[in-house]
């Protein structure tokens, strides 16, 4: 049986490898993106993405224009203002809170994850396959290599690009005993529709503005919005509309047409009871557990978190690539979560991720045109990559840090 040639075979359909496959197809780069999953429904596939220059950087540099054109036009609207209020919803100044990072400049932008992917996979329909989940690869003596998958087929490539996530099975084979760790860090998050929030006489103050709650005693809450435009999604057919893979999941969370108000806290490993427990909790019931755990809190903060939809509710656990690695380069590379996995905090994963791929696109680019040899680009590449990944993760374990202030030194023992 003859095995397929394509000439950059990309393992993952994330935000990643969908941008990178937009950008080389922009480019007239032959790929194919081999994705495991049909349906995307990943808990954090839910929420929000907040936006970084560095993302849209990469989004209109591997975007036809119709398509960023339509990622622009059907962004959500996030409150453009923060402001900080203590357990007893007196407003209190925390100015290291309130838009301090020189990176905030479209805090107001608010990117659908779903709808990010319903326009990333935009043109894609052709080099897009689904139900195939990566088994391993094999380098020939020719340099291309040989990406094997459990159904028993199997792609030949130039180069295959590990966009597989924080669990990446190209990572492991590429860089064996490199694997994510633990923070001990566990998030929980939830959202209610504007509309409920109205209904129920949720303060203004928590849907009009990024709220962090900051108590004398506890972990900290953060609050803010996402506010969608029916009309302009309208414009653009199936983009911004809702999502036909997610009709048959109960709840409103995988629903990218409905505004909504979201809230997460971070609690320490233990502190919300064993990891055995809570992980077996539905939503009502880790609901009940941060009740109890809050409920000393003003009623203004407790209505919020009481009428949140228990279907949006879920507990992550925070884990973090060891920034550092370095490897040869071969015609085996890495890019976004797979090589440089990081907490929430700061929200820079999916923007590095998509920043990765406006670096290694036009690195992909000189080697087709000749101007470099290929083993050249992707060595390039990682340089760069390297460099702001790896900061990005350390920033971001520097904001879980702060964040759990009084904590053990986390970002000092993920960095070892």
């Amino acid at each position: 049986m003859s095995i397929p040639f394509v000439d950059i075979a990309i393992i993952g359909g994330g935000p990643g490898g969908l941008a990178l496959a937009q950008g080389l197809q922009k480019n007239g780069i032959d790929t194919a993106v081999f994705e495991r999953d049909p349906v995307r429904a990943d808990y954090v596939q839910g929420f929000r993405l907040r936006l970084r220059q560095r993302g849209i950087d990469a989004l209109e540099a591997n975007l036809p224009p119709y398509l960023f054109e339509a990622f622009l036009a059907t962004l959500g609207r996030a409150p453009a203002e923060t402001l900080t209020l203590d357990e007893t919803f007196a407003r209190i100044d925390a100015p290291e809170l309130a838009n301090a990072e020189p990176e905030d400049t479209h805090i107001e932008k608010s990117a659908s994850r779903i709808t990010l992917r319903q326009i990333l996979l935009a043109g894609l329909e052709d080099i897009v396959h689904t139900d195939k989940t990566f088994a391993h690869y094999e380098n020939q003596q020719d340099g291309t290599v040989i990406a094997h998958f459990t159904d028993g087929s199997a792609v030949r490539s130039n180069l295959l690009v590990g966009a597989d996530g924080a669990g990446s099975a190209v990572r492991r084979q590429r860089l064996p005993g490199l694997e994510s760790v633990d923070t001990g860090v566990r998030r929980v998050a939830g959202k209610i529709t504007l509309s409920e929030a109205e209904r129920h006489g949720i303060s203004p103050l928590l849907t009009d503005f990024n709220v962090n709650i900051l108590p004398h005693d506890g972990r900290r809450m953060m609050i803010t919005s996402h506010r969608v435009d029916p009309d302009a999604s309208a414009r653009y057919g199936s983009i911004g509309a809702g999502d036909p893979t997610h009709r048959d999941i109960p709840g409103f969370h995988f629903d990218n047409t409905t505004s909504y108000t979201w809230w997460n806290t971070a609690y320490e490993r233990g502190e919300l009871g064993p990891d055995e427990d809570i992980e077996r909790l539905d939503g009502a019931e880790l609901l009940q557990v941060l009740l109890s755990r809050v409920g000393h809190w003003d009623e203004r903060i407790l209505a919020l978190i009481r009428h949140t939809d228990p279907s949006t509710v879920g507990l992550l656990k925070v884990k973090t690539s060891r920034p550092g690695a370095v490897w040869e380069t071969g015609p085996v590379t890495l890019l976004g979560d797979s090589i440089h996995a990081m907490t929430y905090f700061r929200a820079l994963g999916c923007n590095t991720a998509l920043h990765d791929t406006g670096l290694l696109v036009p690195e992909l680019v000189k080697a087709r045109r000749r101007d470099k040899p290929l083993l050249a680009a992707v060595h390039d590449y990682e340089v760069a990559m390297r460099a702001h990944g790896y900061e990005a993760v350390r920033s971001s374990l520097t904001a879980l840090e702060r964040n759990l202030a009084g904590s053990r030194p986390l970002a000092a023992a993920a960095a070892r």
